[in-house]
């Protein structure tokens, strides 16, 4: 599901990116896994000042400098919030029926979009506020941290058909009510009650609405409050992003779709979910991918039949085109460029491009892109983890580690970052900090995920560990032989990394081989530093000519 960003001037846009620099060298310390206790401060501290001679320590400034010292500089105040700016917190779900939390989650993303639509308010993006979700609610302290003056707050609760919606809008720096409502509705009454909520937000916190904000509130998906109902419950497997929630997701879509066919943003989220299928490299239940691509096509196009003008469909689209035109991408980036000039706000959509420009070479311009989606939500882990990965791909490691810095501090479970920075820092050479990271990858990664498995393996194999390291890739190699997998650019990609670092280059060849089709997926992967021992090899030298995209460097 696309995160609705939050709106802003470009300069405003570019100070919040300009705000967000990779971590330095204390920050990313800072952003260590560390163990707490009440005197922790003060164990750490005591060896460091056993081994620094008496009169070092008396002699000597906090700054390094011989007293006397100078007084330390006052901090800059941080600067109070924009009075128009508002953070919709995710309700809570007080049914007994857990099922039911797809209405408030939402309630609250469809909120998000709606007071997104005006133009006077500056509202954070789903990703920013999801960071903090289970937080607690101190007004003062998420207020600070989402950068916000308000906050929107609420509670679902349903009995029978009726749902009871709790709502209250306060001041975050001092947690003073604002404005607060209770609704008793029904299901039916959906539609209506979020644009009765995003009304009264608006004119609490700018005024008396315009008259095309009153227009662009009322604007409606669909007039079916049971095909509403099964977009909603779209939305809330959707954003799980495993193979069955999203599977679930396009049947919800579908539902909403033939009870009401003109349901446009249903249609481009079906295309979307076809998508996440062949890019995720998942089976689809009774479907080839050559059909998984066709329905999502068609879904692609039958949304810009009814409006042309649906950026989330153009993304879709482009999406898909990378799937139709594997050794090209024909037709991906134009799809991409309309998304985001239909939507200059859709950080998913430039968030796509930005990988699509990454895997045609054009490192610059999918640098610039990424960096885009940053400026309109800055919390957005997967763009920081890539631009970081983009940067290892140069060999520019310094400055890919401080990017996985900065994206283990937005999500600290991201398994995958720390399988990059593991990897990372064994070719900085930093053995005890790869190992620590790439056991941490095991333990958040699924079962058998080939993430955190070569990442460890990598740093047995630097540790002396041989035997450990050969034995991580050989279940997925049986796999592949035994036809339970098929290869897939992630899997070929980790695996022969640890291949080639093991010196089975002839066994990691023949796996790269067997990926097909050859194109600019393969290209990019085989980019990474794991593979610098092969360059020289007439093969490697043939996969990379045979993938290399059109206008690609050489």
């Amino acid at each position: 599901m696309r995160p609705i960003p939050a709106r802003g001037s470009a300069a405003q846009a570019a100070t919040r990116l300009q705000r967000l620099k990779p971590l330095g060298p204390a920050s990313a310390a800072a952003a260590e896994p560390r163990v707490h206790s009440r005197y922790g401060a003060t164990l750490l501290l005591l060896p460091i000042l056993a081994l620094v001679p008496s009169s070092r320590l008396a002699a000597q400034c906090p700054d390094g400098t011989p007293p006397p010292c100078a007084a330390p500089a006052a901090r800059a105040p941080t600067p109070a919030p924009p009075p128009n700016s508002v953070a919709v917190l995710y309700f809570d779900n007080l049914s007994r029926d857990t099922a039911d939390a797809y209405v408030a989650e939402g309630l609250t993303e469809e909120l998000i979009a709606r007071l997104g639509q005006v133009h006077r308010l500056r509202v954070k993006s789903r990703a920013a506020v999801e960071r903090h979700r289970g937080a607690g609610r101190d007004p003062a302290f998420l207020g600070r941290a989402l950068g916000v003056a308000h906050l929107l707050n609420g509670s679902v609760r349903r009995s029978g058909p009726r749902l009871r919606v709790t709502v209250e809008l306060v001041r975050a720096a001092t947690g003073d009510r604002v404005w607060g409502d209770q609704y008793d509705r029904t299901d039916a009454d959906l539609l209506v009650l979020q644009e009765d909520i995003a009304r009264a937000v608006v004119a609490a916190i700018a005024g008396r609405l315009l008259p095309a904000e009153r227009a662009s509130l009322a604007t409606r998906p669909t007039v079916d409050p049971a095909a509403y109902a099964s977009y909603l419950r779209g939305h809330y497997y959707l954003a799980q992003r495993s193979r069955r929630a999203v599977a679930r997701a396009i049947e919800e879509y579908e539902a909403a779709v033939r009870l009401d066919p003109g349901f446009t943003a249903a249609l481009a989220r079906i295309a979307y979910g076809y998508a996440l299928f062949l890019d995720w490299d998942w089976d689809y239940p009774g479907l080839p991918a050559e059909s998984v691509l066709s329905r999502g096509l068609a879904a692609s196009e039958r949304a810009l039949r009814q409006d042309s003008a649906t950026s989330d469909a153009w993304m879709a689209r482009g999406y898909l085109f990378s799937f139709r035109h594997p050794g090209t991408f024909e037709g991906a980036p134009e799809a991409f460029e309309r998304a985001i000039r239909l939507d200059p706000q859709n950080a998913e959509g430039y968030h796509q491009y930005g990988w699509i420009l990454s895997q045609l070479g054009t490192d610059s311009a999918a640098v610039a892109t990424y960096g885009r989606a940053l400026a309109r939500e800055p919390d957005r882990a997967i763009t920081l983890r890539d631009l970081a990965v983009q940067h290892m791909m140069q060999h520019r490691f310094d400055e890919a580690l401080r990017w996985l810095d900065s994206t283990l501090v937005v999500y600290p479970a991201f398994y995958q970052a720390y399988s990059d920075r593991a990897r990372l820092r064994l070719q900085l050479g930093d053995r005890a900090r790869a190992r620590a990271d790439a056991e941490t990858a095991v333990r958040l990664a699924p079962d058998g995920d080939p993430w955190g498995v070569t990442a460890l393996g990598l740093v047995q194999l630097a540790d002396g560990d041989s035997a450990g390291a050969r034995a991580r890739p050989e279940p997925f190699l049986r796999e592949l032989d035994q036809g339970v997998r098929r290869p897939n650019a992630i899997d070929v990609y980790l695996t022969c990394a640890l291949l080639v670092a093991l010196g089975e280059h002839d066994r990691a060849l023949a796996l790269l081989e067997r990926f097909q089709p050859r194109g600019p997926r393969l290209w990019y992967f085989i980019q990474a530093p794991e593979f610098d021992a092969l360059r020289g090899h007439p093969r490697f030298q043939r996969l990379v000519e045979e993938s290399r995209p059109p206008g690609a460097p050489r």
